[in-house]
């Protein structure tokens, strides 16, 4: 039986230390999520949502799609980063029902998990070289440190229940890009009536004209839920990305 060792990211090293493959890995994703964060503020996109719900025997009972103008503004507040989604509906289902559906939100950022923000939360296997949509990339699996704060919470009756990920990244190893990130519950919640929670986020490089380099960003992300009597999927797709810039002037003036 094959075992996987997890790693800390170590914050400094000895004078003359050198890095480990993990640790400099660890680095060059904390400075593209860093990147990632700036270009991500600084676009908006159409977001198209298909929401599936699911009868005990697997089969579709109720489909409905949206789509949405979209746009993301992130704050830092103390340690933490604030995820804030702007939707402004393009397209609304034409026959909605009153039917319950799973609400998902944020996961356009589940890189965040590499963010330095949330490192130190998180032990990352050694990167292992592999293949990946005929490029050659970076695998590393992670895992939440038990009682260390999460990027994630789940909301349940008017109560955040912090999510405890584990699961693998696909990684380009020159610019530290994540371009495919694949995370799943480390233990189940059903005590809170969930089973399982799975979701799949995929970048993919956009070239804005005018700029000498291309961006990775959000580009499909699926999440899977299960409770003991519900099963959903949601996919969100996200295309047409547009630069656009925000001038913000702060004058403080001398106090009186």
């Amino acid at each position: 039986m094959r075992t996987t060792a997890f790693v800390m990211l170590l914050p400094l090293l000895a004078s003359g230390e050198t890095p480990s493959p993990t640790q400099e890995l660890l680095r060059k994703t904390a400075a593209s999520m860093e990147g990632f964060w700036e270009r991500l503020s600084a676009v908006d996109c159409v977001e198209s949502v298909q929401q599936v719900k699911f009868a005990p025997n697997g089969k579709v009972t109720y489909r409905q799609e949206s789509s949405f103008d979209y746009l993301v503004l992130l704050q830092l507040a103390g340690n933490d980063i604030v995820v804030d989604e702007s939707r402004s509906a393009i397209a609304e289902p034409k026959d909605q029902k009153n039917v319950p559906f799973l609400i998902t939100n944020g996961f356009s950022t589940l890189s965040f998990i590499f963010h330095p923000v949330f490192q130190s939360a998180f032990e990352y296997s050694a990167p292992e070289p592999v293949d990946l949509e005929g490029m050659r990339v970076l695998r590393v699996r992670f895992r939440h440190v038990t009682g260390a704060r999460s990027p994630s919470v789940l909301r349940l009756r008017q109560r955040d229940y912090p999510v405890e990920w584990q699961g693998t990244a696909w990684i380009e190893p020159e610019s530290g890009a994540i371009m495919r990130i694949s995370a799943g519950l480390m233990a189940g919640m059903e005590d809170i009536g969930l089973k399982t929670l799975n979701a799949e986020v995929r970048y993919g490089r956009v070239d804005f004209k005018g700029e000498a380099h291309a961006s990775w960003l959000p580009e499909t992300a699926t999440i899977e839920v299960e409770t003991a009597h519900q099963h959903w999927r949601n996919v969100h797709t996200f295309g047409k990305y547009r630069l656009f810039s925000v001038d913000v002037k702060n004058d403080v003036g001398a106090p009186k």
